[in-house]
């Protein structure tokens, strides 16, 4: 026995139809009756006096009607079924739920009822010409409307039409909330499941290679995320609680009650939901298609750099687990790649934050300093480096900007590098990765003397100091015999981190002078 909820599914359209056919029926009988009485047929010179003739036409393209809505439902049930396999079976929803689609069909379908109606009512003493045109009005549209309904359902079934969809969908029903907890309760489910859906046709599009779509899905969560913001403030209490239909959520099932409360705590319920969806997308595809790895740290960034902009701390210390997140999985799969990769997004984080909050700055810089060393660790070697050069750049913003931390930013700049084993003939692979800090340090200094600032750079020379004087001559020769900026192979960032500019180049033999 089907429940009641299920019953209203087909009883309610079905109703409704009947509804709408039989009342289209009983108003042209009612204007039929006026004219007849009245003796007025201005539609009579349209039609054959022959009763018969006119019923066999009339009956005839209301079996037309039938069999076009027959090839209507054949197709649409092809093609959505199809679209539904390879994206998401929610596909199916937002087809059934699309009015015009749902407006066409019922067309359909009421030009047929219409149709057997005004046929079996045709007799000689009273013609029905009113009913009779109306019909055959409503069967010219019925097939006016075949071929641009099939284009409305290809064009509908495109990823970047139906995931705008789902996301104004999501974004409405935000905007929208209702004061009462069950509505606010029937809103974060329903905002939940068009969350999900987009996060189910990015993970199969990854798994099927198809970046395109998996790019757009990330677009469309960033920017529910996004706008998210804006209303964030005005949202009511009860939205950020995580209650037991959140706990039993797959992106929230594992967490324990202390990251739960947490999340809870920092109203970042959201926020954790679409960037739990971005880490398994990364996951999934750091090592496959790295353009929508890349896409899911840049899409972070945005994100990131939105939070900054709203002040909003839970977010922003949310999106930096992420990063660590990314990083260590890259590090934990020896993936180079994406660790280098994921040090560049998230130093742009680290300058757009310098303004505004140059404290989160400094764990950002303690979190490279650890990344960097756990990669030197486990051997996946050029990290470390690549983390020194960007906190290079950090502290370079961090002196335009004139920020209060300066200092405090440049100690830990200089407790990057680890301290080499002194008596070795032949570096290791391990030292190069040092030396490449020194570097980076080394540019540093030259940036500080070009800008007048010797007193820091002075602090970077007695840090390296410890160093023999045969590695900074290594490092020197380095530097001054690096004359290509671009690097010779294709990178994200083209950089080649060893070039300095000339103007530089001419602050460092001051520089290196003092270590002689």
């Amino acid at each position: 026995m089907l429940k009641l909820s299920n019953t209203k599914i087909w009883l309610k359209p079905l109703l409704i139809l009947v509804a709408v056919s039989i009342g289209i029926f009983g108003i042209l009988r009612g204007i039929d009756f006026l004219l007849i009485r009245e003796g007025v047929h201005p539609f009579a010179v349209l039609y054959s006096t022959d009763i018969g003739n006119l019923t066999n036409t009339l009956s005839g393209l209301g079996e037309v009607i039938v069999a076009i809505l027959g090839i209507e439902i054949t197709v649409i049930a092809i093609i959505v079924q199809l679209a539904a396999n390879k994206y998401s079976s929610k596909i199916m929803d937002l087809f059934v739920g699309d009015r015009f689609n749902v407006a066409v069909i019922s067309l359909y379908v009421i030009t047929s009822i219409n149709t057997v109606l005004v046929v079996n009512t045709i007799n000689e003493r009273s013609l029905n010409y009113f009913s009779i045109t109306f019909t055959l009005v409503l069967i010219i549209l019925s097939l006016l409307f075949v071929i641009p309904h099939f284009n409305y359902i290809f064009n509908f079934l495109r990823p970047e039409n139906f995931l705008a969809y789902v996301s104004r969908s999501a974004l409405n029903k935000l905007e929208n909330m209702p004061g009462e907890l069950k509505g606010i309760l029937k809103t974060k489910r329903k905002t939940k499941e068009d969350i999900d859906f987009i996060g189910d046709i990015a993970l199969n599009s990854v798994f099927q290679g198809d970046r395109a779509v998996t790019i757009l899905s990330l677009t469309s969560l960033r920017e529910i995320l996004v706008d998210y913001f804006t209303i964030k403030s005005n949202l009511p209490k009860e939205w950020f609680r995580i209650t037991d239909e959140e706990k039993i959520d797959p992106d929230f099932s594992s967490y324990s009650e202390f990251v739960l409360s947490h999340i809870e705590k920092e109203k970042i319920y959201l926020e954790r939901k679409i960037l739990s969806l971005y880490e398994v997308i990364f996951n999934n595809s750091k090592t496959k298609l790295r353009d929508v790895a890349s896409g899911v740290l840049l899409n972070t960034q945005l994100i990131t750099i939105e939070a900054v902009r709203w002040g909003d701390k839970g977010a922003i210390e949310n999106c930096l687990k992420y990063f660590n997140s990314y990083l260590r999985a890259s590090i934990r799969d020896k993936d180079p790649r994406s660790a280098f990769n994921t040090l560049e997004h998230y130093r742009i984080i680290a300058e757009e934050m310098l303004s505004k909050f140059p404290e989160i700055v400094e764990k950002i810089s303690v979190y490279f300093k650890y990344y960097g060393q756990e990669a030197n660790k486990n051997q996946v070697l050029f990290i470390l480096e690549t983390a020194a050069h960007d906190l290079c750049r950090i502290n370079e913003i961090a002196h335009q900007k004139k920020v209060g931390n300066i200092k405090e930013l440049l100690d830990l700049f200089l407790t990057v590098d680890e301290p080499a084993e002194a008596g070795e003939k032949e570096l290791s692979a391990k030292e190069v990765s040092l030396i490449g800090v020194r570097i980076a340090q080394v540019k540093l200094a030259g940036y500080y003397l070009l800008h007048g600032e010797e007193e820091l750079a002075r602090v970077i020379f007695r840090d390296m100091q410890v160093e023999p004087l045969a590695r900074i001559k290594k490092i020197e020769g380095i530097i001054f015999g690096t004359e290509q900026e671009e690097f010779w192979e294709v990178t994200p960032r083209g950089v080649n981190f060893y070039y300095i500019k000339p103007e530089a180049r001419s602050a460092l033999k001051q520089f290196f002078a003092w270590f002689s």
